[in-house]
């Protein structure tokens, strides 16, 4: 029988738009600039551009449904070509795991000899409290939502790529290698069990 692996621990932490830097945006509270072009309803409606929102004309989106789970991180994967973008519609709370980049240019462009793994040391568990959803930058590594509770619904905004990527996984190692999507089994690559450390939940929250 082999050993039980290591197991690395995660510190749950508030996500903020401070925290997030380097991994993407924080989406609800209106503090970008208004606008101020679209003039049909005066002050009665206000459009903000928040982030810089990246893709391609194969965009989808997709109701997702969370259900609570362990909080041991089995994956972790990025998207080579768009922002991939999470909004709660049940206002209730979550958590999301991210990683910074590893193989993208400032630019946006895929350096393809960097690692396609990512840097364990830049792991951080973001706690949202429902009222904000989050804008990853391209490649930033992550897992999908961890819901505190049951029936937590999203929209994700996606590319049909990265569904495609994800409905053709390699069956025998449960990893996927996609135009859009690069999925990594943590216990398979690095031999260590990664876990969030929820002890905090009711400090943070």
């Amino acid at each position: 029988m082999s050993p039980d692996p290591d197991t690395i621990t995660v510190p749950l932490e508030r996500a903020t738009p401070e925290a997030l830097a380097g991994y993407g945006y924080v989406i609800g509270r209106p503090e970008a600039k208004v606008w101020g072009r679209i003039d049909y309803y005066g002050d009665r409606v206000q459009v903000r551009t928040p982030v810089e929102f990246i893709s391609n004309d194969d965009l989808t989106l997709n109701l997702v449904t969370f259900n609570r789970r362990e909080p041991i991180i089995h994956w972790m994967e990025y998207h080579a070509k768009h922002t991939q973008t999470f909004i709660p519609l049940s206002g209730k709370p979550f958590v999301m795991v991210l990683g910074k980049p590893t193989r993208m240019r400032p630019d946006q462009t895929c350096d393809m000899s960097q690692p396609e793994l990512p840097d364990l040391s830049t792991v951080r568990a973001f706690y949202f409290d429902g009222s904000c959803g989050i804008c990853m930058h391209v490649g930033t590594w992550h897992e999908v939502p961890f819901p505190i509770g049951d029936d937590t619904h999203f929209v994700a905004i996606v590319t049909n790529e990265t569904n495609r990527n994800l409905e053709e996984y390699d069956k025998a190692t449960s990893e996927a290698d996609g135009g859009d999507l690069l999925k990594r089994n943590l216990l398979r690559r690095f031999g260590k069990l990664v876990r969030i450390d929820l002890t905090t939940l009711a400090a943070v929250a």
